[in-house]
């Protein structure tokens, strides 16, 4: 059983999973948008000669909400990682992003490169980008959508009769094993006399108030020096985008590997890329 870690973080309080034994070389693993610390729990017992400390960020899981009235910045979590690595005592460790988390390794090791000894992306290369003519729309509607919701023009919350409603809508929403649904949803819903409510914040769901334009995140990768293993699942979210390829070249060290699954590959198939990761850590 992973080891509960709670700790202040620098908006309310973070709740990370641990695994494995402490004196071992470290590694912070980073989850996907409304996935959870539970996604890395298939992968983490394959990953034996390491301390995997996986964390939910804010909002997500078990950590705490955003103050009322911010909102879900992406150059937050990174500020967020490195608060945690502070907490945890790592002067320099290993990245392990999915997804989302991977857009946030690249940033956290471009600010911080002498801190990561190496980082691993699983079905991400960076960040979402758009273009600059597109920047005043984002804008407004993110600022409408948190007007909406301070006035009060919002709806309950939908709760679910059961687990396996909940479990069949997460599904749904994105392929995912019925196993690895039911490990994300069971850390990121609560349960009442009345049904089943995802405890997730829901302004995470609001409109970016900005992106990078795809000049500033091939900046950030370009400043990555730490050895990068990138995995892409051949099924995912990423592998067919048109900026995959030039990303991935532009990093200064960096092992790109195909591999069969879809997005959530590290949930459905961990035995399949646990081999690679270990090869690449021990390198």
């Amino acid at each position: 059983m992973p080891e509960v870690l709670e700790m202040a973080g620098i908006s309310g309080s973070i709740s990370a999973l641990g695994f494995g034994n402490p004196a071992n070389p470290p590694i912070l693993a980073l989850h996907g948008w409304l996935d959870n610390a539970a996604s890395f729990i298939p992968l983490a017992g394959f990953l034996e000669k390491y301390y995997l400390v996986a964390m939910d960020f804010a909002g997500h899981g078990f950590s705490q909400h955003r103050p009322s009235g911010t909102k879900y910045h992406l150059v937050d979590y990174v500020a967020d990682v490195a608060h945690v690595s502070e907490k945890l005592g790592w002067e320099q460790f290993n990245l392990l992003g999915h997804s989302l988390g991977a857009g946030v390794s690249i940033l956290f090791a471009a600010v911080y490169p002498e801190r990561i000894r190496k980082m691993i992306l699983i079905d991400g290369v960076g960040p979402i980008s758009g273009a600059e003519d597109t920047a005043i729309d984002r804008l407004r509607k993110s600022i409408d959508a948190g007007v909406k919701q301070a006035l009060g023009a919002r709806s309950s919350p939908k709760v679910y009769d059961d687990w396996q409603a909940l479990i069949d809508a997460r599904r749904a929403a994105s392929p995912v094993s019925l196993q690895s649904a039911e490990l994300l949803v069971r850390r990121n819903a609560t349960e009442y006399k009345n049904g089943i409510v995802l405890h997730s914040d829901r302004r995470l769901r609001h409109p970016s108030p900005l992106y990078f334009t795809e000049e500033m995140v091939l900046h950030f990768i370009e400043q990555v020096s730490a050895p990068t293993l990138i995995l892409l699942a051949k099924n995912g979210v990423v592998m067919h985008r048109k900026e995959t390829a030039k990303r991935g070249a532009a990093f200064r060290n960096a092992l790109v590997s195909e591999c069969q699954g879809q997005h959530h590959l590290h949930m459905d198939n961990p035995a399949a890329i646990a081999p690679q990761i270990n090869q690449f850590l021990k390198r």
